[in-house]
């Protein structure tokens, strides 16, 4: 926060200044809220994706040192952030057709992140893929910058929670996701215990 109040930049006027009160609430509105809702879903699909593969979730209690692989793979196979949407700041030509100036465009992660292509049998969850670059967080200029402590927050989650519940079922009956537009996840998931 210490930083955003003192960063002085060039905006698209030319002018060197600093964030206005208005653009400094409304980016830690969005950070504060994106961060939060996000690494929730991800905690949730943790849950509902090692239910459903039990072998997995053993070798996860068993070797801990699978659990950064792990979280990478449910961020690959079960996107919080399944879709974006940006604006085209000018012309781009892409797969060889153009996208014009002022065009909105779509960015499906949930889907790529499957694509064969990229993710060899991509529709298999697997703890031990080669993991290559999902696009769970985005890239470049528009990489999320919470990537690394939702990838920590996950991982410690996923420990305490093998820590305590080794073994786990989800009742898939009472299991209902959220009704939200722009993440993805479980609203209710419950689980019964061995």
């Amino acid at each position: 926060m210490t930083e955003l109040l003192h960063v002085e930049f060039e905006d698209e006027t030319g002018t060197v200044r600093r964030l206005t009160r208005n653009e400094l609430l409304t980016y830690i509105s969005v950070i504060s809220g994106a961060g939060n809702e996000t690494t929730g879903r991800l905690i949730g699909w943790t849950g509902k994706i090692l239910s459903d593969h039990p072998d997995q979730r053993q070798e996860l209690v068993e070797d801990r040192s699978l659990l950064p692989g792990a979280i990478e793979e449910i961020l690959r196979f079960e996107t919080p952030a399944p879709h974006a949407a940006r604006y085209v700041a000018r012309d781009v030509e892409l797969y060889g057709q153009t996208v014009p100036e002022g065009s909105i465009m779509v960015f499906l992660p949930g889907s790529a992140n499957h694509d064969d292509a990229r993710f060899p049998d991509g529709d298999t969850f697997d703890i031990h893929r080669d993991q290559g670059k999902s696009l769970t967080f985005a890239n470049g200029i528009h990489l999320c910058l919470g990537a690394a402590l939702a990838r920590l927050e996950g991982r410690i989650a996923l420990d305490e929670l093998l820590d305590r519940f080794p073994a786990w079922e989800v009742d898939t009956s009472r299991a209902k996701l959220a009704p939200t537009s722009t993440v993805r996840g479980w609203e209710t998931l419950p689980a019964r215990l061995p």
